[in-house]
């Protein structure tokens, strides 16, 4: 295998790289020997955390290390909608704000709305500038290539059973290119079966004729075009027939055709890949891709969510009583811990709002944590400084919600983060107030367990009913803990 490297390219967005942030050991040595040595399918939709598992590399580092090599130009990040039916992405994105949840799978005639949780896969190939690879270029690639390596994905299997892509292959019955205004015949002998006609190329449908069922020869006429799909497959008895098929289309097609013995559908898994939510609740994402944004008018919903606020308490009468500048150099120190300890954490800040943080997490257990270490924190802050200034309210609570471009930037909006801003405001000094979707998620009693807990309900103004929260108080340690950050 020819490799198409341009050193000057690799060596300078390597070094790029390396000065980007501090790196744990060989992690860029070992994404360099990946670049230099692997296939062409290999750099092709990369997987990260499967390559932070091959290679050893936390799961955490493998993401920054991804987002930081495509930002400097190593990599080409796509948002990749991927069926649930048969895990083909059926469409790919370069930009975030060309995005749309709401796809059809024409081979499955599966029509989904993803959300940000599930089926929008984020995936990583090698930039041309860096390494040539067939991918880049379509028409380079074998009919094999195109249909089980470009169009279905690796990692996914057939519930119980093989690799999909091992069971696609098994009931082929054909496979070709065909070009615009070609006919091709094809005499197939086969076992009783579902025949299913499929072409690859983008938006071209397959109308089929089954004209008789019977074990004697039959001729099945099928013609490609862009229309709506207007046949359905059809069980046949076992025997030979003859399938004429025709391109009516203006582009080269790829064509299949599929023997599938009728039996219930087990469904597919996938192998864990780089979910959207993950990404865009990555600080890492949010820091460099700045740009990246929803289309307007547009939102993707998000099934499940820790949306977490801050306050600080008797904020107005601080500025009062210090003045402006020391209240607002207050205030900066306070933002610095408590984004350290939110990153530490797997989580992002999503905005400020005054003296107010806004963060999300994907486990609650995370949110919880971080919300213990920022009472520690701002106790060191405030023993540090000799004052008993910086007061901090803290609530939460998770559910769904959209993700949206407000002012610019991504946001979310929704009744889950109505009400994690309700349940801070419940919130006194010094105390955490979460609700029962947090309280009760697997692993938060225990990380309570040296708290004082006190369960009771709450009527949040525009919500109808009332809610069961629970308050954990904080009492100052008699020994200050290490801060994530010092100043």
């Amino acid at each position: 295998m020819e490799v198409k490297l341009n050193e000057q390219s690799l060596d300078a967005k390597l070094e790029a790289l390396e000065k980007a942030r501090a790196w744990i050991p060989r992690v860029i040595s070992k994404l360099e020997t990946f670049i230099r040595s692997a296939d062409d399918f290999a750099l092709f939709r990369i997987n990260p955390l499967r390559f932070g598992l091959d290679k050893s590399i936390p799961e955490a580092e493998v993401i920054d290390l991804f987002l930081y090599a495509t930002q400097v130009g190593l990599f080409q990040m796509t948002w990749n909608l991927m069926c649930p039916v048969c895990g083909s992405p059926v469409n790919s994105f370069a930009e975030l704000q060309n995005l749309h949840a709401d796809y059809y799978c024409r081979l499955c005639d599966a029509h989904t709305n993803a959300t940000l949780d599930d089926y929008i896969q984020v995936a990583f190939t090698i930039a041309p500038a860096v390494r040539a690879i067939s991918f880049h270029n379509l028409d380079s690639l074998t009919i094999e290539e195109f249909i089980y390596q470009y169009h279905y994905h690796r990692g996914v299997q057939l519930r119980g059973g093989p690799a999909f892509v091992d069971y696609a292959r098994s009931v082929e019955r054909y496979i070709a290119y065909i070009e615009p205004g070609e006919t091709q015949i094809v005499a197939l002998d086969l076992p009783e079966g579902i025949l299913r006609f499929a072409e690859f190329t983008v938006d071209s449908v397959a109308d089929t004729f089954l004209t008789e069922k019977s074990l004697a020869p039959t001729i099945v006429p099928v013609t490609f075009r862009n229309t709506q799909w207007e046949g359905a497959p059809e069980t046949l008895p076992a025997g030979s027939i003859t399938v004429h098929l025709t391109n009516d289309s203006n582009k080269r097609g790829a064509f299949a055709i599929f023997n599938i013995i009728p039996a219930p559908y087990p469904g597919i898994d996938f192998d864990p890949f780089l979910t959207g939510k993950r990404v865009i609740n990555t600080q890492t994402f949010r820091d460099l891709f700045q740009t990246e944004v929803i289309q307007n008018g547009g939102g993707l919903n998000v099934q499940d969510l820790t949306v977490l606020f801050t306050d600080l308490k008797g904020s107005t009468a601080l500025y009062d009583r210090i003045g402006d500048l020391n209240a607002f150099s207050l205030v900066r120190l306070h933002f610095e811990r408590l984004g350290a300890v939110i990153k530490a954490n797997s989580g992002i800040i999503v905005k400020t709002i005054g003296d107010a943080v806004m963060a999300t997490f994907i486990d609650p257990r995370d949110a919880v944590t971080a919300a213990l270490q920022f009472l520690k924190e701002i106790e060191e802050l405030n023993h540090r400084l000799a004052s008993q200034d910086v007061i901090l309210k803290i609530g939460m609570h998770k559910g769904a919600l959209i993700t949206v471009t407000l002012n610019d930037r991504l946001d979310y909006f929704g009744q889950t983060v109505n009400i994690a801003a309700r349940v801070q405001g419940l919130a006194d000094a010094e105390e955490i107030y979460v609700t029962n979707s947090i309280y009760d998620h697997e692993g938060v009693i225990d990380l309570l367990e040296s708290y004082q807990v006190t369960p009771s309900e709450a009527r949040l103004k525009g919500i109808e009913r009332e809610m069961k929260v629970y308050r954990i108080a904080y009492q100052a340690s008699d020994s200050i803990p290490q801060p994530i950050m010092a100043s």
